[in-house]
C-alpha cells in the first residue's frame, strides 16, 4: 500500500510568552514545533524521537488538534484537518491516537484495564451495554489476553519497579 494515510506539512506551533519584571516588559513567542513536515503510508507506523521538550507531543496534540497549530496542514484520509469544525473533527479522532512516552503517565490508577478500554467506546458512542462489554473482551483476545484481564485494577509501578 503506498497510500498516505497522514500528511504533515509545514507544521508549526508557536506559544505567546510574556515576562514582567520591575523595569521592563516582554512580550515575545516560544516555537515548539517549526515547519515538521512527514507523510504516513497506509499500514506504516512510524516514532516520533527526540530530547525532552524537543517538540513531540506538542506535533501529535497539533495534529489531533488538541492544540491548534498556529500555521501548517494535516491531511488525514485526503481531508485537510485544520478547515473542519471541533463537531467535524471528533469523526476523524476515533481513527487517529496519540501514544505517550510514559504509558504509565495516560492510565488512570482507579480504573479496572476493561474500564479502559471500554472509555473510548463510550466517549465516540460507537456501542452501547452489552456491545460494549462484547467488544472489549474481543480486543482483549485479539492481543493474547484472556476476558478476565478485563476485571484487573490497574495499579501504578512502585519507583522500585522502575529502576533500571
Amino acid at each position: 500500500m503506498n497510500t498516505k494515510l497522514l500528511q504533515v506539512k509545514s507544521l508549526s506551533k508557536s506559544f505567546p510568552i510574556e515576562r514582567r519584571g520591575l523595569f521592563n516588559f516582554f512580550k515575545g513567542k516560544l516555537t515548539a514545533v517549526d515547519k515538521g513536515s512527514f507523510d504516513i503510508k497506509q499500514g506504516k507506523t512510524i516514532g516520533l524521537v527526540g530530547e525532552s521538550g524537543c517538540g513531540k507531543s506538542t506535533t501529535g496534540r497539533s495534529i489531533l488538534r488538541l492544540t491548534e497549530p498556529t500555521r501548517g496542514n494535516v491531511i488525514f484520509d485526503g481531508v485537510d484537518l485544520s478547515s473542519l469544525t471541533i463537531k467535524e473533527l471528533r469523526t476523524y479522532r476515533k481513527q487517529m491516537q496519540m501514544i505517550f512516552q510514559d504509558p504509565f503517565a495516560s492510565l488512570n490508577p482507579r480504573m479496572m484495564v476493561g474500564e479502559t478500554i471500554a472509555e473510548p467506546i463510550y466517549v465516540h458512542g460507537l456501542a452501547k451495554g452489552k456491545e460494549v462489554t462484547d467488544r472489549v473482551e474481543k480486543l482483549l483476545d485479539r492481543v493474547g489476553l484472556t476476558p478476565d484481564y478485563a476485571c484487573l485494577l490497574y495499579t501504578s509501578p512502585s519507583p522500585r519497579d522502575q529502576r533500571g
